[in-house]
Protein backbone atom coordinates (compact mmCIF):
# COMPACT_ATOMS: atom_id res chain seq x y z
CA UNK A 1 0.00 0.00 0.00
CA UNK A 2 2.81 2.50 1.07
CA UNK A 3 4.18 1.71 -3.01
CA UNK A 4 1.06 2.58 -4.46
CA UNK A 5 0.73 5.77 -2.81
CA UNK A 6 3.91 6.78 -3.50
CA UNK A 7 3.63 6.49 -7.05
CA UNK A 8 0.45 8.20 -7.04
CA UNK A 9 2.18 11.44 -4.96
CA UNK A 10 5.12 10.89 -7.57
CA UNK A 11 2.56 11.14 -10.55
CA UNK A 12 0.55 13.73 -9.19
CA UNK A 13 4.25 15.55 -8.86
CA UNK A 14 5.26 15.51 -11.98
CA UNK A 15 1.99 16.50 -13.19
CA UNK A 16 2.19 19.47 -11.28
CA UNK A 17 5.09 20.85 -12.49
CA UNK A 18 4.67 19.31 -16.12
CA UNK A 19 4.97 21.74 -19.65
CA UNK A 20 1.37 20.29 -20.25
CA UNK A 21 -2.02 21.22 -19.13
CA UNK A 22 -3.75 18.46 -21.14
CA UNK A 23 -2.50 15.61 -19.93
CA UNK A 24 -4.85 13.41 -18.91
CA UNK A 25 -5.55 13.50 -14.99
CA UNK A 26 -4.83 10.15 -12.72
CA UNK A 27 -7.65 10.11 -10.19
CA UNK A 28 -7.34 8.74 -6.98
CA UNK A 29 -9.86 5.46 -6.97
CA UNK A 30 -10.93 2.47 -7.47
CA UNK A 31 -10.26 2.10 -11.20
CA UNK A 32 -6.85 4.06 -10.59
CA UNK A 33 -5.74 1.29 -7.93
CA UNK A 34 -6.47 -1.78 -10.32
CA UNK A 35 -4.53 0.14 -13.04
CA UNK A 36 -0.65 -0.46 -11.70
CA UNK A 37 0.73 3.11 -12.66
CA UNK A 38 4.23 3.55 -13.57
CA UNK A 39 6.02 6.08 -13.59
CA UNK A 40 9.57 5.55 -15.93
CA UNK A 41 12.50 7.59 -17.15
CA UNK A 42 13.54 6.78 -20.98
CA UNK A 43 17.00 8.52 -22.01
CA UNK A 44 17.64 5.80 -25.41
CA UNK A 45 15.50 7.72 -28.20
CA UNK A 46 17.83 8.77 -30.79
CA UNK A 47 18.28 12.31 -31.26
CA UNK A 48 19.54 13.93 -34.85
CA UNK A 49 21.34 17.12 -35.02
CA UNK A 50 22.07 18.68 -38.41
CA UNK A 51 23.00 22.38 -39.79
CA UNK A 52 21.14 24.72 -42.40
CA UNK A 53 21.80 27.51 -44.07
CA UNK A 54 18.61 29.91 -44.97
CA UNK A 55 18.47 31.57 -48.31
CA UNK A 56 18.00 35.12 -46.99
CA UNK A 57 16.95 36.92 -44.02
CA UNK A 58 14.70 40.32 -43.79
CA UNK A 59 17.01 43.25 -42.58
CA UNK A 60 14.93 45.72 -43.24
CA UNK A 61 13.63 45.46 -39.70
CA UNK A 62 16.47 44.71 -37.63
CA UNK A 63 16.31 48.35 -35.64
CA UNK A 64 20.13 48.61 -36.13
CA UNK A 65 22.74 49.24 -38.42
CA UNK A 66 25.64 46.68 -38.06
CA UNK A 67 29.61 47.51 -39.82
CA UNK A 68 32.25 45.49 -39.47
CA UNK A 69 34.11 42.07 -40.56
CA UNK A 70 35.99 39.58 -38.06
CA UNK A 71 37.33 35.93 -39.28
CA UNK A 72 36.46 32.96 -37.56
CA UNK A 73 38.19 29.83 -37.23
CA UNK A 74 34.96 28.11 -37.51
CA UNK A 75 32.68 29.90 -39.36
CA UNK A 76 34.09 31.80 -42.00
CA UNK A 77 34.86 35.72 -42.55
CA UNK A 78 31.72 37.22 -41.42
CA UNK A 79 31.25 40.78 -42.67
CA UNK A 80 28.46 43.66 -42.20
CA UNK A 81 27.81 46.31 -44.73
CA UNK A 82 25.00 49.00 -43.95
CA UNK A 83 22.53 50.57 -46.47
CA UNK A 84 20.34 53.43 -46.13
CA UNK A 85 18.78 56.34 -47.18
CA UNK A 86 18.05 59.72 -44.98
CA UNK A 87 15.69 62.41 -45.77
CA UNK A 88 15.58 66.05 -43.58
CA UNK A 89 12.37 66.51 -41.47
CA UNK A 90 11.18 69.64 -42.71
CA UNK A 91 13.20 71.44 -45.98
CA UNK A 92 14.34 74.72 -44.43
CA UNK A 93 17.29 76.66 -43.95
CA UNK A 94 17.63 80.22 -43.81
CA UNK A 95 18.65 82.48 -46.90
CA UNK A 96 21.66 84.13 -45.30
CA UNK A 97 23.00 80.50 -43.75
CA UNK A 98 26.87 79.63 -44.65
CA UNK A 99 27.57 75.87 -44.36
CA UNK A 100 30.19 75.03 -42.52
CA UNK A 101 30.98 71.30 -42.33
CA UNK A 102 29.31 68.05 -42.56
CA UNK A 103 29.49 64.92 -40.45
CA UNK A 104 28.16 61.36 -40.43
CA UNK A 105 27.10 60.82 -37.10
CA UNK A 106 26.09 57.16 -35.59
CA UNK A 107 25.23 56.32 -31.84
CA UNK A 108 26.59 52.98 -30.83
CA UNK A 109 23.62 50.91 -29.43
CA UNK A 110 25.90 48.72 -27.03
CA UNK A 111 25.98 45.55 -29.30
CA UNK A 112 29.56 44.62 -30.91
CA UNK A 113 30.38 40.89 -31.44
CA UNK A 114 34.38 39.53 -31.51
CA UNK A 115 37.63 41.65 -30.44
CA UNK A 116 36.44 45.92 -30.19
CA UNK A 117 40.31 46.22 -28.55
CA UNK A 118 41.59 45.86 -32.53
CA UNK A 119 41.54 48.71 -35.42
CA UNK A 120 38.03 49.07 -37.33
CA UNK A 121 37.55 50.62 -40.34
CA UNK A 122 34.59 52.11 -41.89
CA UNK A 123 34.08 53.36 -45.76
CA UNK A 124 31.12 55.89 -46.73
CA UNK A 125 30.28 55.70 -50.35
CA UNK A 126 27.50 57.06 -52.23
CA UNK A 127 24.93 55.01 -53.56
CA UNK A 128 24.24 55.47 -57.14
CA UNK A 129 20.21 53.72 -56.98
CA UNK A 130 17.63 54.68 -54.46
CA UNK A 131 17.08 52.54 -51.25
CA UNK A 132 13.94 50.35 -52.89
CA UNK A 133 13.39 46.99 -52.07
CA UNK A 134 12.00 44.68 -55.06
CA UNK A 135 10.33 42.21 -52.32
CA UNK A 136 8.49 45.26 -49.96
CA UNK A 137 11.79 43.98 -47.39
CA UNK A 138 15.59 44.14 -47.92
CA UNK A 139 17.44 41.19 -46.92
CA UNK A 140 20.50 39.71 -45.60
CA UNK A 141 21.55 39.00 -49.12
CA UNK A 142 20.53 42.10 -50.69
CA UNK A 143 22.55 44.75 -51.87
CA UNK A 144 22.52 48.04 -53.96
CA UNK A 145 25.54 49.77 -56.28
CA UNK A 146 27.59 52.21 -55.28
CA UNK A 147 30.49 54.72 -56.16
CA UNK A 148 33.89 52.71 -56.11
CA UNK A 149 35.54 55.41 -54.54
CA UNK A 150 34.58 56.27 -50.73
CA UNK A 151 33.70 59.67 -49.98
CA UNK A 152 35.34 59.46 -46.45
CA UNK A 153 36.90 56.90 -44.60
CA UNK A 154 37.79 56.02 -40.74
CA UNK A 155 39.63 53.51 -38.80
CA UNK A 156 38.85 54.16 -35.34
CA UNK A 157 38.54 51.62 -32.24
CA UNK A 158 34.81 50.60 -31.42
CA UNK A 159 34.04 51.53 -27.79
CA UNK A 160 30.32 50.87 -27.96
CA UNK A 161 29.77 50.63 -23.99
CA UNK A 162 31.84 53.54 -23.27
CA UNK A 163 31.20 56.39 -25.77
CA UNK A 164 27.98 57.37 -27.07
CA UNK A 165 28.79 57.83 -30.56
CA UNK A 166 31.43 57.94 -33.65
CA UNK A 167 31.82 61.42 -35.82
CA UNK A 168 32.64 60.65 -39.19
CA UNK A 169 33.76 64.06 -41.04
CA UNK A 170 32.04 64.23 -44.48
CA UNK A 171 33.81 66.71 -47.19
CA UNK A 172 31.67 70.22 -47.78
CA UNK A 173 31.75 69.01 -51.52
CA UNK A 174 29.40 65.99 -51.18
CA UNK A 175 26.70 68.53 -49.93
CA UNK A 176 27.25 72.14 -50.50
CA UNK A 177 25.18 71.48 -53.72
CA UNK A 178 22.29 69.78 -51.95
CA UNK A 179 22.38 72.31 -48.73
CA UNK A 180 22.18 75.31 -51.61
CA UNK A 181 19.46 73.97 -53.34
CA UNK A 182 17.40 73.28 -50.00
CA UNK A 183 18.31 77.18 -49.30
CA UNK A 184 17.11 78.18 -52.55
CA UNK A 185 13.82 76.14 -52.43
CA UNK A 186 14.71 74.21 -55.44
CA UNK A 187 14.59 71.41 -53.10
CA UNK A 188 10.82 70.88 -51.01
CA UNK A 189 10.50 67.22 -50.80
CA UNK A 190 11.58 63.37 -50.45
CA UNK A 191 11.36 62.91 -54.21
CA UNK A 192 13.31 66.07 -55.37
CA UNK A 193 16.13 64.93 -52.60
CA UNK A 194 16.10 61.66 -53.89
CA UNK A 195 17.26 62.37 -57.29
CA UNK A 196 20.24 64.92 -55.72
CA UNK A 197 21.73 61.88 -52.60
CA UNK A 198 20.74 58.45 -53.18
CA UNK A 199 22.04 57.56 -49.87
CA UNK A 200 24.87 56.06 -48.22
CA UNK A 201 26.70 52.63 -47.70
CA UNK A 202 28.68 51.78 -44.85
CA UNK A 203 31.53 49.21 -45.77
CA UNK A 204 34.18 47.79 -43.66
CA UNK A 205 37.59 47.72 -44.63
CA UNK A 206 38.58 44.32 -46.99
CA UNK A 207 41.25 43.35 -44.69
CA UNK A 208 39.77 43.84 -41.57
CA UNK A 209 39.30 41.31 -38.87
CA UNK A 210 38.28 42.92 -35.82
CA UNK A 211 34.59 42.99 -34.32
CA UNK A 212 31.02 44.00 -35.94
CA UNK A 213 29.60 47.12 -33.98
CA UNK A 214 25.74 48.67 -33.59
CA UNK A 215 24.64 51.46 -34.33
CA UNK A 216 21.09 53.10 -33.51
CA UNK A 217 18.51 53.32 -36.31
CA UNK A 218 16.67 56.29 -34.29
CA UNK A 219 16.26 59.61 -35.90
CA UNK A 220 17.88 61.50 -33.13
CA UNK A 221 20.90 59.12 -32.67
CA UNK A 222 22.13 58.56 -36.61
CA UNK A 223 22.04 61.44 -38.89
CA UNK A 224 23.86 63.22 -41.43
CA UNK A 225 24.42 66.91 -40.22
CA UNK A 226 25.20 69.87 -42.01
CA UNK A 227 26.64 72.80 -39.42
CA UNK A 228 26.54 76.11 -40.74
CA UNK A 229 26.50 80.01 -39.55
CA UNK A 230 24.20 82.59 -39.86
CA UNK A 231 26.04 85.93 -39.89
CA UNK A 232 25.07 88.34 -37.09
CA UNK A 233 25.85 92.43 -36.47
CA UNK A 234 27.85 91.58 -33.74
CA UNK A 235 27.87 87.46 -33.17
CA UNK A 236 27.47 84.44 -35.70
CA UNK A 237 24.44 82.27 -34.97
CA UNK A 238 25.78 78.55 -35.41
CA UNK A 239 23.09 75.99 -36.66
CA UNK A 240 22.58 72.20 -37.91
CA UNK A 241 20.54 70.93 -40.64
CA UNK A 242 19.80 67.04 -40.42
CA UNK A 243 19.12 64.28 -42.69
CA UNK A 244 17.90 61.30 -40.40
CA UNK A 245 17.07 57.49 -41.12
CA UNK A 246 13.91 56.20 -41.04
CA UNK A 247 12.01 59.34 -41.72
CA UNK A 248 9.98 57.76 -44.49
CA UNK A 249 7.67 54.77 -42.97
CA UNK A 250 5.81 53.70 -45.66
CA UNK A 251 9.23 52.31 -47.33
CA UNK A 252 12.37 50.30 -45.62
CA UNK A 253 15.02 52.88 -45.43
CA UNK A 254 18.06 50.94 -44.21
CA UNK A 255 18.96 47.15 -44.01
CA UNK A 256 22.03 45.77 -43.40
CA UNK A 257 23.53 42.83 -45.87
CA UNK A 258 25.66 40.22 -43.86
CA UNK A 259 27.22 37.34 -44.94
CA UNK A 260 30.36 34.47 -44.46
CA UNK A 261 32.55 33.86 -46.37
CA UNK A 262 32.76 29.63 -45.66
CA UNK A 263 35.37 28.55 -48.28
CA UNK A 264 37.39 26.34 -46.63
CA UNK A 265 34.92 25.78 -44.23
CA UNK A 266 32.46 22.90 -43.05
CA UNK A 267 29.54 25.05 -44.61
CA UNK A 268 31.03 24.86 -48.22
CA UNK A 269 27.85 22.45 -48.93
CA UNK A 270 24.95 24.49 -47.89
CA UNK A 271 24.50 26.51 -51.21
CA UNK A 272 20.60 25.84 -51.07
CA UNK A 273 18.39 26.30 -47.96
CA UNK A 274 16.69 22.25 -48.31
CA UNK A 275 20.34 21.01 -47.67
CA UNK A 276 21.10 19.48 -44.19
CA UNK A 277 24.64 19.15 -42.44
CA UNK A 278 24.81 16.28 -40.61
CA UNK A 279 26.44 16.29 -37.16
CA UNK A 280 28.00 13.28 -37.94
CA UNK A 281 29.71 14.94 -40.76
CA UNK A 282 30.48 18.71 -38.96
CA UNK A 283 33.23 17.13 -36.91
CA UNK A 284 30.01 15.80 -34.57
CA UNK A 285 28.66 19.12 -33.92
CA UNK A 286 25.67 21.07 -35.07
CA UNK A 287 26.08 25.10 -35.57
CA UNK A 288 24.28 28.56 -35.58
CA UNK A 289 24.86 32.10 -36.98
CA UNK A 290 22.37 34.98 -36.74
CA UNK A 291 22.65 37.12 -39.42
CA UNK A 292 23.78 34.89 -42.06
CA UNK A 293 20.76 32.41 -41.40
CA UNK A 294 22.61 29.00 -40.11
CA UNK A 295 20.26 27.42 -37.74
CA UNK A 296 20.00 23.55 -36.17
CA UNK A 297 18.06 21.41 -37.15
CA UNK A 298 16.45 18.51 -34.50
CA UNK A 299 14.71 15.31 -35.10
CA UNK A 300 13.70 12.40 -33.51
CA UNK A 301 13.47 9.50 -35.82
CA UNK A 302 12.81 6.71 -32.81
CA UNK A 303 10.24 8.49 -31.09
CA UNK A 304 7.13 6.59 -32.67
CA UNK A 305 8.52 3.46 -30.85
CA UNK A 306 7.27 4.28 -27.53
CA UNK A 307 4.24 2.94 -28.61
CA UNK A 308 5.73 -0.31 -28.11
CA UNK A 309 5.93 -0.03 -24.31
CA UNK A 310 2.97 -2.58 -23.60
CA UNK A 311 0.24 -0.58 -21.62
CA UNK A 312 -1.37 2.98 -22.54
CA UNK A 313 0.42 5.68 -21.32
CA UNK A 314 1.42 9.75 -21.76
CA UNK A 315 4.46 11.70 -21.92
CA UNK A 316 4.72 13.64 -18.69
CA UNK A 317 7.64 15.40 -19.72
CA UNK A 318 10.04 15.72 -22.37
CA UNK A 319 13.57 17.22 -22.13
CA UNK A 320 16.07 18.04 -24.27
CA UNK A 321 19.54 18.71 -22.83
CA UNK A 322 22.58 20.10 -25.71
CA UNK A 323 25.51 21.31 -24.68
CA UNK A 324 27.75 23.87 -26.26
CA UNK A 325 32.09 22.75 -25.98
CA UNK A 326 33.12 24.95 -23.74
CA UNK A 327 36.07 26.11 -26.00
CA UNK A 328 33.65 27.29 -28.24
CA UNK A 329 32.98 30.55 -26.56
CA UNK A 330 34.30 33.22 -24.62
CA UNK A 331 34.21 36.72 -23.65
CA UNK A 332 34.34 38.12 -27.05
CA UNK A 333 32.44 35.57 -28.85
CA UNK A 334 29.71 35.19 -26.11
CA UNK A 335 27.60 32.23 -25.22
CA UNK A 336 23.36 33.64 -25.66
CA UNK A 337 21.31 32.62 -22.60
CA UNK A 338 18.24 31.55 -24.53
CA UNK A 339 17.17 30.20 -28.36
CA UNK A 340 14.04 30.02 -29.53
CA UNK A 341 12.85 26.80 -30.74
CA UNK A 342 10.65 27.13 -33.78
CA UNK A 343 9.19 24.05 -35.89
CA UNK A 344 10.46 23.53 -39.40
CA UNK A 345 8.81 21.74 -42.37
CA UNK A 346 10.65 19.05 -44.67
CA UNK A 347 11.80 21.82 -47.06
CA UNK A 348 13.30 23.41 -44.44
CA UNK A 349 10.81 26.43 -44.12
CA UNK A 350 10.67 27.82 -40.41
CA UNK A 351 6.90 28.06 -39.25
CA UNK A 352 6.17 29.38 -36.29
CA UNK A 353 7.50 29.10 -32.44
CA UNK A 354 7.15 25.92 -30.43
CA UNK A 355 4.41 26.58 -27.61
CA UNK A 356 3.45 24.00 -24.61
CA UNK A 357 1.26 24.84 -22.02
CA UNK A 358 3.41 26.90 -20.26
CA UNK A 359 3.21 29.47 -23.05
CA UNK A 360 6.27 29.83 -25.34
CA UNK A 361 9.20 27.35 -25.90
CA UNK A 362 13.11 28.27 -25.29
CA UNK A 363 16.62 26.58 -25.14
CA UNK A 364 17.09 28.08 -21.79
CA UNK A 365 20.56 27.11 -19.59
CA UNK A 366 20.69 25.41 -16.72
CA UNK A 367 21.35 27.89 -14.16
CA UNK A 368 22.05 25.23 -11.71
CA UNK A 369 24.84 23.59 -14.30
CA UNK A 370 26.10 27.07 -14.46
CA UNK A 371 27.19 27.34 -10.60
CA UNK A 372 29.40 24.56 -11.97
CA UNK A 373 30.91 26.07 -15.17
CA UNK A 374 28.73 24.00 -17.35
CA UNK A 375 26.90 24.93 -19.56
CA UNK A 376 24.07 22.97 -21.02
CA UNK A 377 20.76 24.31 -22.47
CA UNK A 378 17.47 22.55 -21.98
CA UNK A 379 14.38 22.41 -23.73
CA UNK A 380 10.49 21.14 -23.29
CA UNK A 381 9.59 19.08 -26.12
CA UNK A 382 6.80 17.01 -24.59
CA UNK A 383 3.61 18.57 -26.39
CA UNK A 384 5.84 18.34 -30.03
CA UNK A 385 6.60 14.42 -29.23
CA UNK A 386 2.92 14.24 -28.40
CA UNK A 387 2.55 15.93 -31.78
CA UNK A 388 4.85 13.73 -33.44
CA UNK A 389 3.25 11.12 -32.19
CA UNK A 390 -0.19 11.63 -33.80
CA UNK A 391 1.08 12.71 -37.20
CA UNK A 392 -0.11 10.94 -40.01
CA UNK A 393 0.77 10.33 -42.81
CA UNK A 394 4.58 11.24 -40.92
CA UNK A 395 6.73 14.04 -42.41
CA UNK A 396 10.04 14.57 -42.11
CA UNK A 397 9.51 18.12 -40.09
CA UNK A 398 11.66 19.11 -37.74
CA UNK A 399 12.49 21.61 -34.58
CA UNK A 400 15.27 24.52 -35.41
CA UNK A 401 16.94 26.63 -32.83
CA UNK A 402 18.37 29.91 -33.63
CA UNK A 403 19.33 32.98 -31.18
CA UNK A 404 16.28 35.32 -30.53
CA UNK A 405 17.67 38.53 -32.81
CA UNK A 406 18.48 36.28 -35.12
CA UNK A 407 18.35 39.18 -38.10
CA UNK A 408 20.66 41.82 -36.62
CA UNK A 409 23.00 40.14 -34.95
CA UNK A 410 25.80 37.83 -35.95
CA UNK A 411 25.96 36.10 -32.68
CA UNK A 412 27.39 32.42 -32.96
CA UNK A 413 27.26 28.89 -31.48
CA UNK A 414 28.46 25.64 -31.33
CA UNK A 415 26.40 22.36 -30.04
CA UNK A 416 27.44 19.19 -29.23
CA UNK A 417 25.96 16.36 -31.21
CA UNK A 418 24.07 13.06 -30.98
CA UNK A 419 27.41 11.26 -31.37
CA UNK A 420 29.98 13.27 -29.76
CA UNK A 421 32.27 12.26 -26.92
CA UNK A 422 32.36 14.95 -24.67
CA UNK A 423 28.48 15.10 -24.77
CA UNK A 424 25.82 13.34 -26.59
CA UNK A 425 22.75 15.45 -27.57
CA UNK A 426 20.19 13.97 -24.97
CA UNK A 427 16.45 13.61 -24.79
CA UNK A 428 15.08 12.42 -21.33
CA UNK A 429 11.24 11.54 -21.18
CA UNK A 430 9.17 10.86 -18.20
CA UNK A 431 6.21 8.34 -19.05
CA UNK A 432 3.39 7.24 -17.09
CA UNK A 433 1.75 3.73 -18.25
CA UNK A 434 -1.61 4.07 -16.44
CA UNK A 435 -3.46 1.45 -18.15
CA UNK A 436 -0.89 -1.38 -18.37
CA UNK A 437 -1.85 -4.49 -19.76
CA UNK A 438 -1.18 -7.58 -17.47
Amino acid sequence: MKSLFFTICLALSILSCSEREDIPTLEVGQDFTNSNVRIISIDTFTVELSTYKLDSIATSSSNRILIGQYADPIFGITRAESYMELLPVNYSIEDDAVLDSIALVLNYDRYSYSDTTKVSSINVHLLKDEVRPKEDVFFNTSTISYEETPIATINYHPEPTDEDSLYIPIPNTVGQELFDKIQKGDVNDSNELRNELKGFTLQPGDLDNSSIVGFSVSSTETYLRFFYTIPGEFEDNEQTFDLVTGSDASIPTYFNNIQSNIKGTLFETLTDQEINLRSSDGNNRSYIQAGVGMVTRIQFPTIKKISEIPGTGTILDATLKIKPPPNTFNDLIPIKDSLSVNRSNQNNVIENQLFNGLGEVYANINESDQEFNEITYEIKVGIYLEEELSEAPEIDNAIVLFPLNFNNTVDRIVLEGENSADFEAQLIITYAIYDEDE
